[in-house]
């Protein structure tokens, strides 16, 4: 059995080296730790290439090569998911995790998140796709506990595993993730499009695997100025009203979202059942349809947000410039 830890770095000195000790002091042992600069301009290579030293064969740098089907995809792509990409395509374990560069992890994170990912894998058999991922704390830069669950704070509700449930919000966040050689094999491949890896990997998961939820906080999720994308309190009015004011950028948010959906049944089509390309048409439908009929669509297919409100609203924020024929699979 082979574990590897993906971990995604970019001018991330002020905290790697936390992050590094909190993964080699993991109870399982001898885990891989596969590690990709993205150009930093601090010490961020400096600090990995002393610990490659240090941990030879256990620390891996393999830097990304902006070429190919690996070269930059501005506002397709994030390049922080670009680099995850990258990442997998270097990894042979048999269980894979992502981690941010800022966190710090409890010591037995691996340890429970495969114990969950083992039981799955001996009723579902090993060739069968598995994401799990677990709840976590949210601290400042200081690791002061600013909220000792994400699920709680984000009012995120980590039961919505269904393929249309996913499409609508995605539950899960790449530093909590393990997933098994099966659904990695499956999500290897570089999207056309889509918002960030982790929601890609959970569609793929959703639509052809399992989705399982450790409900402990498994490490501490560092909130900071440099996050790529930080945790932030949703789905109460104050949030929808903030989202009023910034409705530009929310529309720009549903633009990536329909755009990863029709990216997601373009790749994927051929080994989708014929119930769910119907539920992926009638997402993509959605920005074309009146209040009305975007929420009897929502209704009927379950595309469900983690609150009712934020499933209401869907039915207003949704922009209507997208149309059918750009999204048709």
């Amino acid at each position: 059995m082979k574990v590897t830890v993906l971990m995604a770095a970019y001018e991330g000195g002020t905290f790697i080296e936390q992050q590094l000790d909190s993964i080699l002091a993991q109870t399982i042992p001898d885990i891989q730790i596969i590690i990709s600069d993205d150009g930093s301009g601090d010490n961020t290579r400096e600090i990995l290439e002393k610990y490659a030293r240090w941990y030879p064969g256990q620390i891996v740098l393999r830097h990304r090569v902006k070429e190919g089907k690996y070269r930059d995809r501005k506002g397709k792509v994030p390049p922080a998911a670009m680099n995850f990409f990258w990442l997998l395509s270097q990894a042979r374990g048999d269980y894979i995790l992502f981690s941010d560069q800022d966190d710090v992890w409890e010591n037995h994170k691996v340890r429970t998140l495969l114990g969950r990912m083992r039981k799955l894998e001996q009723t579902l058999g090993k060739g069968h796709p598995i994401l799990v991922h677990s709840d976590m704390k949210i601290t400042d830069e200081n690791l002061n506990i600013i909220c000792g669950s994400f699920f709680r704070y984000q009012r995120c509700n980590p039961h919505r595993v269904s393929f249309s449930e996913i499409l609508a919000e995605n539950p899960v966040t790449g530093g909590a993730v393990m997933i098994n050689r099966a659904l990695a094999d499956m999500v290897t491949e570089v999207p056309e499009c889509c918002f960030m890896h982790d929601w890609w990997i959970a569609l793929a998961a959703s639509c052809f695997g399992t989705l399982s939820c450790v409900r402990q906080p498994l490490y501490q999720y560092r909130q900071h100025g440099g996050n790529t994308l930080g945790a932030s309190r949703t789905g109460s009015l104050e949030d929808m009203k903030r989202r009023a004011a910034r409705q530009a950028a929310v529309e720009n948010n549903y633009r990536k979202m329909f755009a990863q959906a029709a990216a997601f049944g373009r790749m994927y089509k051929a080994g989708m059942t014929g119930k769910q390309k119907k539920t992926l048409r009638a997402f993509l439908m959605l920005p074309g349809q009146s209040r009305t009929g975007r929420l009897r669509s929502i209704v009927k297919n379950r595309f469900y947000k983690s609150s009712p409100v934020q499933t209401a609203a869907q039915c207003v924020t949704i922009p209507r410039i997208l149309t059918k024929r750009r999204f048709s699979l």
